[in-house]
């Protein structure tokens, strides 16, 4: 919060004037006093006090939180066939591209079935062929009644199961081909690999768990949690918070973070056991400073500050009633002021509704003020 400065008051020309006058008058009346050998009343002295205006300042409360860093995307490498691993072409904790080799398995029977898949479908487009002739001649002999029906249902059967053991050795042939390029385990995404835990000549299938981990680096997802209280009091609610307040984070060591995050989403159900609810941010990540799974410090603030009316810390007055100022017109005497006080710090309070800005206020002194009844102001305070 930016520091604001308060100007006192000089004294007003005519209240000095005035100050004078009654001193002078004072001084008349005892030697009119001393001639006619009358007493006059004493005259009753202003109240001394000090006054402030109510300034209009920026108001842009930061609201701190701790957030964990997390990657939006980890990818744990697992094999989907069974085989030798014959090479391992990365460097863990290296950074990888989509698509780069990360292991190659022995791929020779892969190799052989799916060569075993393409001769089943030629040996099935040949019987296919032989098939249909034989159902076309079998129709034109039963046409002419020189092919009993039986004969026909036969030769239709026998093409029809020809089709179905093509498309059957289409399927295999996908399969056998599948298979084959897995035995080529690529990166699915850019990122960071992690620790390899099969290195060449290890024996693996789909059961032998993650061989690595790729974990993204750029962008990173920063999660934090606030009360459901704050989220709606301070924030108004999830649309109010991704496009007026913005992001910032101070790291392990105390330094600031410098790109601004992108407010995602609120997670869409609160934590019944500390009735919080998590905010997701995207911070971009190009240098590698933060790291997946730290703990950082969250700065949220608005965007744009708010205008706020502040007055001295000393000028609010707390009764029963509640909070109030006490306001000086032009001619110094005081009235009271209800008002609604918001943030407060050692020096300024800042007030919510109730004064505006211009306006004067008693800041020293606030226990001598009797309504209506005019006021001194300090000029040398």
């Amino acid at each position: 919060m930016k520091k604001h400065s308060f100007y006192r008051l000089a004294l007003p020309a005519t209240v000095f004037a005035l100050a004078m006058g009654g001193a002078t008058g004072c001084n008349s009346a005892s030697a009119a006093e001393q001639e006619s050998g009358e007493s006059a009343a004493p005259q009753q002295a202003l109240t001394l006090v000090g006054a402030d205006v109510a300034k209009e300042v920026d108001h842009n409360p930061v609201h701190r939180y701790r957030g964990r860093i997390l990657s939006p995307e980890t990818v744990a490498i697992v094999p989907q066939v069974s085989g030798t691993i014959l090479e391992v072409p990365f460097e863990e904790g290296s950074m990888v591209k989509e698509g780069q080799l990360l292991y190659q398995i022995d791929d020779v029977k892969y190799v052989a079935a799916v060569e075993a898949a393409k001769a089943q479908i030629a040996q099935c487009e040949a019987t296919l062929a032989y098939a249909r002739k034989t159902a076309e001649r079998t129709q034109t002999l039963f046409d002419r009644k020189v092919a009993s029906a039986d004969a026909l249902d036969s030769a239709v059967s026998a093409r029809d199961s020809a089709e179905a053991a093509l498309a059957s050795a289409k399927a295999a042939l996908i399969s056998a081909e599948d298979d084959l390029k897995h035995t080529k385990i690529i990166a699915p995404i850019d990122g960071k690999a992690g620790l390899n835990d099969f290195s060449v000549g290890n024996y693996v299938t789909p059961s032998s768990g993650a061989l690595t981990t790729v974990i993204r680096q750029d962008p990173l997802r920063l999660a934090f949690s606030l009360s459901n209280r704050d989220f709606l009091r301070f924030f108004g609610g999830e649309k109010t918070l991704r496009e007026q307040f913005s992001v910032r984070l101070v790291l392990a060591d105390g330094s600031a973070y410098e790109p601004e995050g992108r407010i995602e989403f609120v997670d869409n159900t609160a934590n019944a056991r500390t009735d919080t609810l998590t905010v997701y941010v995207r911070f971009p990540n190009p240098e590698g400073v933060l790291i997946p799974g730290s703990t950082v410090s969250v700065n949220v603030f608005a965007k744009e500050a708010a205008k706020k009316v502040a007055v001295p810390l000393t000028a609010i007055v707390h009764d029963d009633k509640g909070s109030y100022v006490w306001v000086l017109d032009s001619a110094d005497i005081p009235s009271r002021r209800d008002i609604v006080p918001g943030t407060m710090t050692e020096q300024i309070g800042l007030v919510e509704s109730g004064l505006a800005a211009g306006e004067r206020v008693v800041s020293l002194g606030t226990h001598k003020v009797v309504p209506g009844v005019p006021v001194r102001l300090n000029a040398t305070r």
